[in-house]
């Protein structure tokens, strides 16, 4: 759905940039740490109608929230394989608003996926 807002270098970001406006379909900001978030969904995309807009921050929210509880629950179960997914969901959509608002939600960076070591 998104990168993880890894940085790249300035012609790595144009190209994003313009790759993903050209197809109509989501967007991609530059945020203010310098990195590139990419967001499939249409909803983000600045041409999309208000409605669509509407429907993608609720079903967003919706789903946030979701990854929240699991995540959660998975951590309270020593369940990784539920808190893991809970953690994706909760970064897909924390992706989404960077590359809606050019901002990332406070507090982003403390949910990317852990790996194991």
């Amino acid at each position: 759905m998104a990168s993880h807002g890894n940085p790249t270098s300035g012609l790595q970001k144009e190209a994003q940039m313009q790759s993903s406006t050209a197809h109509g379909t989501g967007k991609s900001t530059v945020v203010s740490d310098g990195s590139v978030v990419t967001s499939s969904d249409p909803t983000t995309n600045p041409t999309s109608k208000a409605s669509q807009k509407l429907k993608g921050d609720v079903s967003g929210a919706i789903s946030g929230t979701v990854g929240s509880m699991e995540a959660a629950t998975g951590a309270m179960l020593r369940n990784k394989n539920l808190e893991e997914k809970g953690r994706t969901k909760m970064q897909e959509e924390d992706e989404r608003l960077g590359a809606k608002r050019g901002v990332m939600p406070v507090g982003s960076n403390q949910r990317h996926t852990k790996e194991e070591v």
